[in-house]
């Protein structure tokens, strides 16, 4: 009896069967879940036993596979296998997508293991062949393919290498050289880039370092000089007194001081000479600016109980004046004179503003006197 035949179907043979068997079981329900466990028992073991023949013939085609493997290579296809195998059980045991799934993967690998067999093969050939190039010190980044293969024909490794690949490979080579050398060249270049940086940076600092020294030597010689300049002045105010004096002559006196102040090497003659003048000058425009300070016209309205001022007489002007240290460089017979011109020209502009003030009054007065003389212009001016 089937697995999967239905219960109303199975009856039929069963009341008709030579042995009742539904005497036996006169429930329904009872008979219909015998059956039911049967049909479902039978359909495992028919599906165990499937899967064992299935199993059975995948072992039995791939045994197959293992025999005939010499028979069978990378450029091996299903129908020739078939013709070669065709009629053995385990070839036909199995389902032919199976079969050729099966045969499929074994020339896969066979072509895989090939390809890589042959690629290692290329890969000692083509290192072998860049041997030789690299053997011949001739072959350079220029060298030309047409110009070389000449002279390579009689070694083994030339002959190991397909002609397709013979050029090709050398033209890989000659990059590759011509690689090495813009390598080495732009190395080269970096370096020397950067030697020429590090010496701009050491000239830029050594530069630097000059200009800093420069200036402070500039500062400390500003400082000699100033020093020595004030230190021949010191030596002017105590030697030269006399707004008359030479340089000629004064230039022995100043010679012979003890402590070399006319000697400095930071002053050379000009400066020296330069310095006694303005000394000299200074003389006079001290002299000049106490006189300025203390002869005023408004002290000269302070008379002393005798009728003198300090513009009329010298000697009451001497007593304001010698208590300032600016009259004891003026020798003493210039201070007279010029304190006698520092008057005179004091008076000469106080004489000025007075006229100036008397004018106007002047001309009002004549004016009154014109017009008392002609009365009748006066009123017809009116």
């Amino acid at each position: 009896m089937e697995p999967f035949v239905s219960v109303r179907k199975c009856l039929q043979y069963i009341v008709f069967h030579e042995v009742n068997l539904l005497q036996a079981i006169p429930d329904q329900s009872a008979r219909r879940a015998l059956f039911e466990h049967y049909v479902r028992t039978r359909a495992e073991e028919e599906r165990k036993e499937k899967r064992a023949a299935q199993k059975a013939a995948l072992e039995g085609f791939k045994q197959l596979l293992e025999e005939a493997k010499e028979d069978i290579d990378q450029n091996t296809d299903y129908q020739t296998f078939k013709r070669r195998w065709g009629e053995d059980p385990r070839f036909l045991a199995l389902d032919m997508r199976e079969r050729e799934h099966l045969l499929n993967e074994r020339v896969l690998l066979l072509k895989r293991s090939a390809q890589e067999k042959a690629q290692a093969q290329r890969a000692v050939t083509t290192s072998n062949f860049k041997s030789l190039l690299k053997d011949r010190e001739d072959i350079t980044s220029t060298s030309r393919w047409s110009k070389v293969k000449d002279s390579l024909r009689s070694d083994p490794r030339y002959k190991s290498v397909k002609h397709e690949d013979r050029e090709k490979l050398f033209n890989e080579y000659v990059a590759e050289l011509k690689a090495a050398v813009e390598e080495t060249a732009q190395k080269a270049k970096a370096k020397q880039d950067e030697e020429d940086k590090l010496k701009e940076r050491e000239r830029a600092l050594r530069k630097r370092k000059e200009r800093e020294e420069q200036e402070v030597e500039r500062v400390r010689q500003k400082a000699r000089r100033k020093e020595a300049v004030e230190s021949y002045q010191a030596l002017l105010v105590e030697t030269i007194k006399d707004p008359q004096a030479s340089w000629s002559e004064s230039k022995l006196k100043l010679e012979k001081d003890p402590q070399g102040r006319a000697a400095h090497p930071h002053l050379d003659k000009s400066d020296l000479e330069k310095l006694f003048r303005e000394h000299i000058k200074s003389l006079h425009e001290d002299f000049r600016a106490l006189l300025v300070d203390v002869i005023t016209s408004e002290g000269a309205s302070q008379e002393t109980e005798d009728g003198k001022t300090i513009l009329k007489s010298w000697s009451t002007a001497k007593l304001l004046l010698k208590t300032d240290p600016r009259y004891n460089k003026m020798p003493r017979k210039e201070r007279e004179a010029l304190w006698r011109r520092h008057a005179d020209e004091i008076l000469r502009k106080q004489k000025k503003d007075q006229d100036q003030g008397d004018k106007p009054a002047d001309g009002k007065s004549k004016a009154s006197m014109d017009s008392g003389k002609h009365p009748w212009r006066t009123n017809d001016r009116r």
